[in-house]
């Protein structure tokens, strides 16, 4: 039996999800260092990858010349902790009348909700107030306002961070606090409808992009702390991305997926259950993450 369902190849599957996937990974990229690839792990291992701290400017000395310095740089160690998989199946009859639309809608779609949600959940795991103690808001929802935006800037250009690529991710509630901010809609109201017409401030607030985010933890330590949003420069966290090793029994096929500019790579494997008479495929990836700078990342918590 060939390695296809409804005659769509397993290389027009991998496409297809790639189109779908690589638009929901553009927030994680902004907020933590990625190590993305496609290695061959194994849950266990230990990956070490790196965040640039920064260069020391030198006085020029004529008797030495130019002395080359390196940017001086941390290593994280980071601990492949889970293999993750979406999973589905299809009859022989579901398997003969599939289109490339029902693959979009039962697959493609799916995996995309299902990777984004395992990163995220992954790295904002990490965001407590042991791991990061700086809070630029911490108390009532109904007293988030830009002020606190202002304060993490501040806060964060104090940590000697860079002003290029901060990031605002918030929930539901935090975006929709912040937009009633009067100064906020008023401001990002001007000349455009943005914050009335889609809720959202599609410009930088104090150097911060914005981004909404439905997926903070509703368990663990950073939800009974209140997490309701991380203002950042990406080195505050880390997550490491590799896939799992080809099955060398069983039959079917398997192939590496990447997405050519995160590197965010997942295995695509396809194989025929006799016994059950359906048609499989999974997408899985490997996963762990680690707290990078301390000082890069401030947490926003809502105490009520």
């Amino acid at each position: 039996m060939s390695n296809s369902i409804g005659g769509l190849t397993l290389q027009l599957v991998a496409e297809e999800s790639l189109r779908t996937l690589v638009p929901e990974l553009v927030p994680l990229t902004e907020i933590a260092v990625t190590d993305f690839g496609s290695y061959v792990a194994e849950r266990g291992t230990t990956v070490h990858t790196r965040y640039a701290d920064s260069f020391t400017a030198t006085t020029f000395n004529p008797a030495n010349g130019f002395v080359p310095a390196s940017a001086t740089s941390t290593d994280v160690p980071v601990t492949i902790a889970d293999l993750k998989y979406v999973d589905v199946a299809f009859t022989d009859y579901e398997a003969s009348t599939l289109s490339l639309e029902h693959l979009r809608r039962l697959f493609f779609a799916p995996i995309a909700n299902a990777v984004q949600k395992s990163l995220f959940d992954d790295v904002l795991s990490k965001v407590t107030s042991a791991n990061f103690s700086n809070a630029a808001y911490s108390g009532a929802k109904s007293g988030f306002t830009r002020v606190a935006v202002a304060n993490a800037a501040t806060n964060l250009t104090k940590a000697n961070l860079p002003h290029k690529d901060r990031k605002l991710l918030l929930s539901p509630d935090a975006m929709g606090q912040l937009v009633q901010d009067a100064s906020v809609a008023s401001t990002y109201s001007y000349g455009v409808s943005d914050v009335i017409q889609n809720n959202a401030i599609d410009k930088k607030l104090h150097g911060f992009s914005i981004s909404e985010y439905n997926g903070f933890p509703t368990s663990g330590t950073p939800y009974t702390e209140g997490l309701n949003g991380v203002a950042s420069c990406k080195e505050g966290l880390v997550i490491v991305t590799r896939v799992p090793a080809t099955p060398t029994t069983g039959g079917g096929e398997q192939m590496v997926v990447t997405d050519p500019d995160s590197k965010f790579s997942f295995a695509l494997r396809y194989w025929y259950n006799w016994q059950m008479g359906t048609h499989n495929m999974s997408a899985l990836w490997l996963v762990g993450s680690a707290v990078g700078n301390p000082n890069a990342l401030q947490r926003i918590a809502f105490t009520s």
